[in-house]
């Protein structure tokens, strides 16, 4: 291989607002299991039927359409989304990343029933103490990131009239909120103790590198340390214990090609076309063929993307 001067490196937390969902519906047994198995792919198999196994991206080397379902419908659960808004999110991110599958509201409403009776702390807990928090002042405060010196994280007034449009902004609030300043505060610890690194990208949850390569067993630890320091809870709307979000290094020569720390090599796509399972009985989701956009699709796509934004 060619020596190169310069590396990628990604740094990405994993699962990091799925976590804070957990960790606000007090729901320790999520926050263990997510780092033992491929949640979305067990998510996936309540859904549809099989087993974690069948859709696991570990396992398969992909996403498989099933396992981005489940990931997609899992998250629409967390911020108290219904069947309509669920199958639009659902298809809409699909067909934005190319993804073979779309569904009905009835399979939409069918799942998140599904996902609510198996883990109820979501509705009953998390949810529940963000509408109340509402109807105390309108106001939700997020956590603060490490090494910040404050006594509260940000914080938000909702002035949305009352229902269900204004639950689920408070629902995304906290948990987005939580990672966008706790990758924010990341960067600038990680530049205070490397100042000549350089600092690509910013990405919500992800922030991206280009650093010398003989300085990568050296640099990188410390990225994977501060991206992995404890957030403070204690003082948050809904307090809770601190929390540490893990993060997965991916280094590579080109963006498009990165592979785990290690050189641990990382399939995107499949060689080979993937046999579907057989569906169930009570399955009804739709695999379709995806052709080639007209300058209608994307006009339907744009608008459904821009409705989705406000």
């Amino acid at each position: 291989m060619e020596n190169k001067k310069y590396l990628f490196v990604q740094a990405d937390s994993s699962q990091a607002e799925a976590r804070v969902v957990w960790l606000l519906a007090d729901d320790e047994d999520a926050l263990r299991l997510v780092d033992e198995i491929d949640y979305h792919a067990w998510t996936a198999s309540w859904f549809f039927g099989g087993t974690e196994q069948d859709y696991s991206k570990k396992i398969l080397g992909y996403e498989h359409p099933i396992r981005f379902a489940g990931k997609t419908l899992r998250h629409a659960g967390h911020l108290g989304a219904g069947k309509r808004r669920a199958s639009i999110e659902l298809n809409t991110q699909a067909r934005k990343y190319k993804i073979p599958i779309t569904i009905t509201e009835f399979i939409a409403e069918r799942a998140l029933r599904i996902f609510h009776s198996k883990q109820p702390k979501i509705q009953h807990v998390f949810q529940a103490s963000i509408i109340e928090c509402l109807k105390k002042n309108r106001q939700l405060i997020a956590p603060v990131p490490y090494g910040v010196n404050a006594k509260y994280g940000g914080k938000r007034t909702f002035y949305e009239r009352w229902g269900d449009e204004l639950f689920r902004q408070g629902f995304s609030y906290i948990p987005q909120r939580t990672i966008t300043d706790n990758t924010k505060a990341a960067a600038l610890r990680i530049w205070k103790r490397i100042p000549t690194i350089k600092i690509v990208m910013e990405s919500h949850d992800a922030l991206l590198f280009t650093i010398p390569e003989i300085n990568s067993n050296e640099w990188i630890p410390i990225i994977k340390e501060e991206m992995e320091r404890p957030i403070r809870f204690s003082n948050c709307s809904i307090p809770r214990r601190d929390l540490i979000i893990p993060c997965e290094i991916e280094i590579g020569y080109n963006y498009k090609d990165l592979s785990k720390f290690k050189d641990i090599p990382i399939i995107s796509q499949p060689r080979i076309e993937p046999k579907m399972i057989p569906r169930s009985v009570t399955e009804s989701f739709t695999v379709v063929e995806l052709g080639k956009d007209s300058k209608l699709d994307d006009i339907i796509y744009n608008n459904m993307e821009k409705r989705n934004e406000i």
